[in-house]
């Protein structure tokens, strides 16, 4: 296949090409090779990508995903008639022309969605724990390395190997990736497949990485598979759409959440003209869609609430009152100290600082409050906002010290120097 010319553009854009056919191309094969079959379908992939890495030395070719799935179906093809004695393959694989049938439909893109789809309800089987599910899609259906989901998750690789294990023999006793049309536990699933994208979300919104807080592409492509059940007539779901416009609105404000050095902005602090207004009306979509029946879940109420912040004008414009409203009914679903201290700062806000303040000291004995850095930054900004610059730089001190990030110690560092000039 010809190539062109032009040097090859920088190093994350074929990173991230790799990461996306990577996902792309494990659960089509997976598809057809059969779940027992994974760590064969990886190695496949695996071949295939390190060819290209090869072979685009001196530049991309000018359809690099073609290119890609033309390597790994020949790729495949050979594995598989070498592999054909030793192996159970399934039924459809066992003539020459079958075989090579099978493999060029799994590839097609038409087959694409599907794949991803059946891949991504297998990897959320309620047997697994929510640790090894989030695992299996940042591997199968994001493409990151397992040292690259321990970074993300402050585990040593090691731990990452063992959940993947976990997860290949779950899934090999599974004769084929089954259709989601065919799951008779579809409702189970959906909640985890549900639970394991929000949990993908907040690890690319400001995960536990201290090196690097804020992954954007692990956030789109959380938006990504979650607008992939809306396209399935049994897997789309209010739930769903409530999630998307979630995180419509959280990636719409991702551009101004550090600044150019790396630091975290508040949100008062954030230029709201730079929000992605497109993506915002595309939120708005998908919660009106998700507003069918009468039906509440936590994602509708965490999406309205982000909503309300994505379409205010400024902090001051804020309808106040409606996100309160939705804190309280988020704390009596699904009661959390971290609901409970946005809930405070939003009272704050609404009824004065001394209200919020009172709320934030109610909560003093919180355990999991006790070692959170943004509990100790909130009651920060309230002394400093009501003049009492001292007890703000106590806790500000105390939030620096528990920060996760340097990203999250500069932003509390910037606030103290700020009591300097106040």
């Amino acid at each position: 296949m010809a190539v062109d010319p032009d040097p090859l553009p920088p190093a994350e854009l074929v990173e991230d090409l790799f990461r996306r056919e990577y996902a792309h191309l494990v659960s089509a094969l997976v598809r057809v090779l059969g779940p027992s079959n994974i760590p064969l379908a990886e190695d496949v992939v695996q071949d295939a990508l390190v060819s290209a890495m090869q072979a685009w030395r001196f530049g991309l070719p000018r359809d690099p995903k073609a290119w890609i799935i033309r390597a790994a179906h020949n790729r495949a093809i050979d594995i598989i008639r070498r592999e054909q004695r030793r192996r159970s393959f399934l039924p459809e694989l066992a003539t020459t022309t079958a075989l090579t049938d099978t493999i060029e439909a799994a590839l097609a893109p038409a087959a694409e969605a599907s794949s991803q789809l059946a891949m991504m309800f297998a990897v959320c089987d309620p047997g697994l724990s929510r640790e090894t599910q989030v695992t299996l899609v940042l591997r199968w259906l994001c493409g990151l390395s397992p040292k690259e989901i321990g970074q993300a998750f402050l585990v040593d690789t090691q731990t990452i190997d063992r959940r993947l294990h976990r997860g290949r023999g779950r899934l090999r006793t599974l004769g084929r990736l089954p259709d989601v049309d065919d799951l008779p536990d579809l409702d189970v699933r959906r909640g985890s497949v549900l639970r394991s994208l929000y949990l993908l979300f907040n690890e690319g919104y400001h995960g536990s990485n201290p090196q690097d807080p804020v992954r954007p592409f692990l956030c789109d492509d959380a938006l990504q598979l979650t607008e992939l059940l809306l396209q399935a007539r049994t897997t789309a779901h209010p739930d769903a759409h409530a999630l998307a416009a979630l995180f419509c609105f959280g990636t719409a404000r991702l551009s101004t959440r550090m600044d150019e050095l790396g630091v975290f902005v508040p949100l008062e602090d954030q230029d709201r003209r730079r929000w992605d207004r497109a993506r915002i009306e595309r939120g708005l979509i998908h919660l009106a869609h998700a507003a069918t029946g009468d039906h509440m879940s936590r994602w509708h109420l965490e999406a309205g609430i982000a909503c309300e912040h994505a379409i205010a004008p400024s902090v001051q414009e804020t309808n106040w009152d409606r996100i309160i409203g939705f804190y309280q009914v988020l704390a009596e679903q699904s009661p959390s100290p971290v609901v409970a201290l946005n809930r405070a700062l939003a009272v704050a806000e609404r009824d004065g600082v001394d209200e919020g303040r009172r709320e934030l000291l109610a909560l003093a004995q919180e355990p999991k409050l006790a070692r959170y850095p943004f509990y100790w930054a909130a009651r920060a900004d309230l002394e400093r906002r009501a003049g009492r610059h001292a007890p703000a730089r106590e806790h500000y001190e105390h939030a620096i010290a528990l920060s996760r990030s340097a990203a999250e110690r500069a932003a509390f560092e910037r606030r103290i120097e700020s009591l300097k000039i106040s």
